[in-house]
């Protein structure tokens, strides 16, 4: 089924108006606000034909539609509008951070608060951290015939190990050399170029750089164990986890660090502005939610996230673009201090005890 310039059109009425309204939009609504050369009957058949096609369903009690996870994402990629920070706006969040004292933590920290406010949903924001778990030497030992413990020394010159099952059994020769071999083939390798490799090997060589690829990942999550967050407030107030248990599962992520490490790591792999919508989380407990995230940082060494979370209603062109901007903001004053060597780019010793005790 074709999804015409009208019905792409009649979906972005759809969303824009549920974010607004948290209503289920009726026909009558978008004949009398957007489309007032349309008759109702027109733009109700059309309705038909995108819930046919996924793009919003029609819940029982109401009249109206409201967009699924699907029709969010058709919105986020072909047909939200920029909604840039007007340059009043720009001025005064660049105001407010450089009234604060020029120290990385304390820039994180008005992030979230800053960027919660500007969108009226949770923000999270990572301080700046080492970069990401990378592999330097993996080593094997028999624990049983069909049994060995991964070991891998990490560039930061931490170590982690998994037990993994293996299908056959394998000698100590064996698995010295499928050590010496991955030491070889995943130097230096991140968790995503790990599993990139494994998907090119057979046997126990790609059951072990599997489990390789496992360790290097949970490490770039744990690295998230320290967050600023703020508008916890602002969800709360949203109709939809208003005297509702769907909040609970935001309320743990938001105090957990592994399950809001597992989200935030995913701007690590993402260019620019990521979006994740409800049913697209990893985690089932996180699929009421969506997250709107980005990198900040200076290069590919030292890096920190920010995250607008908040319910699949979520503004996402404002979210998007204030996540952008003061990302932006934050790479202009690390890059600032980077160059003039100031003591706000402290991070040198946060990289040495974050490496040692996470990755």
């Amino acid at each position: 089924m074709e999804l015409t310039a009208r019905r792409q059109r009649l979906l972005k009425h759809v969303v824009e108006e549920y974010v607004k309204s948290a209503v289920p939009v009726s026909s009558e609504v978008i004949v009398r606000r957007y489309e007032t050369d349309v008759s109702s009957a027109t733009v109700r058949n059309e309705l038909a034909q995108l819930e046919e096609l996924g793009l919003i369903s029609h819940p029982h009690t109401s009249a109206g539609r409201v967009p699924t996870d699907p029709g969010y994402r058709f919105f986020v990629e072909h047909l939200m509008d920029a909604e840039s920070p007007s340059p009043g706006e720009q001025r005064t969040i660049r105001h407010q951070f450089h009234q604060v004292e020029p120290d990385v933590d304390r820039w994180a920290h008005l992030a979230s608060s800053v960027l919660s406010n500007a969108v009226q949903n949770a923000a999270v924001v990572t301080p700046l951290t080492s970069s990401r778990a990378r592999s330097r030497r993996v080593a094997l030992l028999g624990v049983h015939d069909t049994v060995a413990l991964v070991t891998v020394l990490l560039h930061s010159g931490a170590v982690r190990q998994q037990i993994l099952h293996l299908d056959d059994s394998a000698g100590r020769d064996e698995l010295d050399r499928i050590g010496n071999k991955l030491t070889a083939v995943l130097d230096s390798q991140t968790a995503e170029g790990v599993a990139r490799t494994a998907d090119g090997l057979s046997g126990a060589e790609r059951a072990v750089a599997a489990a390789v690829a496992r360790i290097l990942e949970q490490a770039d999550q744990q690295a998230f164990e320290e967050v600023y967050y703020e508008g916890v407030g602002h969800v709360l107030s949203q109709p939809e986890f208003t005297y509702s248990h769907k909040a609970v599962p935001l309320i743990q992520a938001l105090e957990r660090g592994p399950m809001v490490g597992q989200l935030l790591s995913q701007a690590f792999d993402a260019s620019g502005v990521h979006v994740v919508i409800g049913t697209e989380h990893p985690l089932e407990q996180m699929r009421e939610t969506s997250a709107v995230l980005a990198r900040y940082g200076h290069g590919d060494d030292i890096q920190g996230v920010l995250c607008v979370l908040g319910p699949t209603r979520m503004p996402y062109g404002r979210a998007v673009a204030m996540v952008r901007f003061i990302a932006h903001v934050l790479d202009l004053l690390v890059a600032a201090s980077v160059a003039d060597g100031d003591p706000a780019y402290h991070v040198d010793h946060k990289v040495g005890t974050a490496d040692a005790s996470t990755n």
